[in-house]
């Protein structure tokens, strides 16, 4: 009878982690909130965009569609609003 037990109990505590890990749960998502700057999406990341910032010539016409330009006055380059 202890046998049985014993299997019967090892069987069950072997099953339940196999069970909970088949449905995972997804990770929570932080957004980051700009508080005085743009929220953008730039080359597939998130920036916050203001004057002053640094900025990559190669993104260029991504900053232009929101109101900056990539200005070369500066070295290195800094945006400005267009």
């Amino acid at each position: 009878m202890c046998v049985r037990f014993t299997i019967a109990f090892v069987s069950i505590a072997l099953a339940l982690p196999a069970a909970s890990s088949a449905a995972p749960v997804a990770a929570p998502v932080a957004h980051v909130a700009c508080s005085r700057d743009t929220p953008a999406t730039i080359m597939g990341q998130h920036k916050c965009l203001g004057p002053g910032e640094y900025c990559k010539l190669s993104a260029e016409r991504q900053y232009e569609r929101y109101g900056f330009i990539c200005s070369t006055r500066y070295d290195p380059a800094r945006l400005r609003r267009a």
